[in-house]
């Protein structure tokens, strides 16, 4: 069964879905649906002057289901069922909201969607399938694949495509900075980081392959206690407080190098130095398990091996991006930021009203803004430096 997921830009889903308080770790609805249906009059939702009942919400959740198990053959579980019912209902109340006050307010600021306008936006929503074996060559067919009604996608669509050229012509078309001087700082920073590495790197190498002359001077019977001696002393890992012991693991849990130098070596054996992109390693093999075949109610175990290490952090330089592709990011970063203020704002005015089980949709109240503090000896407050960052986000 397919993920029934909102139809529509994960701008204007997240900055709807904000609401939800710092203190929430959930982040699929409450069980709305499943709750029994007291009074179907009952206002779940107010937004735009209009109300969606709680008997709305349930007819528009059964139509949408009935479409979505006709194209997906009937074949649901019953716990699957109930977690669809819970999305469909949060999803009827996330679009009532969003038609009735984003939408509204796109109206009311004169933007009207064009032909032209709703094929771009289509072009843009085709673009990101493109080379996969299965992708809709029209918005109609892309339409018509997704597990829902396709009358409530395309009205979906064409919101979305709304909003956009709102944002387009209220956030993103007003934004003027000129990102190349903060650009050209981030990548000189990076240039001059990258010019202490190589010191840095040949000092770990240098580091490791003493402790390795340690380990392989010490007598046989005496390794394991040297070795831990070494990984408490030395080890940049966590672990060589216990020792160098990372316990047991399984094919996959570490990083392709280490994996297989460890799955290598015999029990008791050192490796040879091992570098990842952590840094250089040296590994003792403490133990192995084979794997196992499943057993009446015992299950299958993958092959295992217990292995302790000691951890030499080697820094390597960090790629140089181009000016261009750091000023796209600070530029997104901004329009990202721009974009939430913006629509939490129409929706903070809107005066949302929720009952409890939907309240998770509501915008999450305007943080008062700081005062700026005078500094000493002064009498009018300057503004705080903004911080400078000392790296474009990846």
């Amino acid at each position: 069964m397919a993920k029934i997921k909102i139809v529509g830009t994960a701008l204007v889903a997240a900055a709807l879905v904000a609401g939800c308080s710092k203190n929430e770790t959930t982040d699929v609805a409450p069980d709305v649906a499943a709750a029994p249906a007291e009074d179907p009059k009952e206002v779940m939702v107010s937004a735009g002057g209009k109300d969606l009942t709680r008997g709305a919400i349930a007819e528009k959740v059964d139509e949408i289901l009935t479409e979505i198990l006709k194209k997906e053959g009937n074949n649901l579980p019953a716990e699957q069922l109930a977690y669809q019912k819970r999305m469909i209902a949060a999803q009827i109340a996330q679009s009532f909201i969003l038609d009735n006050v984003v939408v509204t307010k796109a109206t009311e600021l004169g933007y009207k969607l064009s032909d032209d306008d709703f094929k771009a936006f289509a072009d843009k929503v085709l673009k990101k399938f493109e080379g996969r074996p299965d992708a809709p060559k029209t918005i109609d067919e892309f339409a018509e694949k997704m597990p829902l009604p396709k009358d409530y996608v395309m009205s979906q669509f064409k919101n979305q495509a709304l909003i956009e050229k709102m944002i387009e012509g209220e956030v993103s078309s007003k934004n003027k900075t000129d990102y190349t001087a903060k650009a050209k700082e981030i990548v000189n920073d990076i240039k001059e980081k990258n010019k202490d590495i190589p010191a840095k790197a040949a000092e770990a190498e240098k580091k490791i392959k003493e402790l390795k002359a340690q380990i392989d001077a010490t007598p046989e019977a005496e390794k394991a206690a040297k070795f831990a001696e070494l990984a408490k002393g030395n080890s940049d890992c966590p672990s060589g407080s216990k020792g160098g012991d990372l316990g047991f693991f399984t094919h996959g849990q570490m990083v392709p190098e280490f994996d297989k130098a460890a799955f290598a070596l015999p029990v008791g054996k050192v490796s040879d130095i091992v570098k990842t992109s952590f840094g250089y390693h040296i590994i003792l093999v403490t133990e192995k398990k084979p794997a196992t075949e499943a057993k009446g109610e015992t299950p299958a175990e993958p092959e295992s091996v217990k292995a302790s290490h000691i951890l030499v952090k080697a820094p390597s330089e960090e790629k140089v991006p181009d000016e261009a592709e750091v000023i796209k990011v600070l530029r997104d970063r901004d329009e990202r930021s721009n974009i939430g203020e913006f629509l939490q704002d129409i929706l903070r005015k809107a005066n949302i009203k929720a009952a409890d089980d939907y309240k998770f949709l509501l915008p999450p109240p305007e943080l008062p803004k700081a005062e700026p503090t005078p500094a000493a000896g002064t009498e009018n407050a300057a503004e705080p430096q903004k911080a400078v960052e000392t790296a474009a986000e990846k």
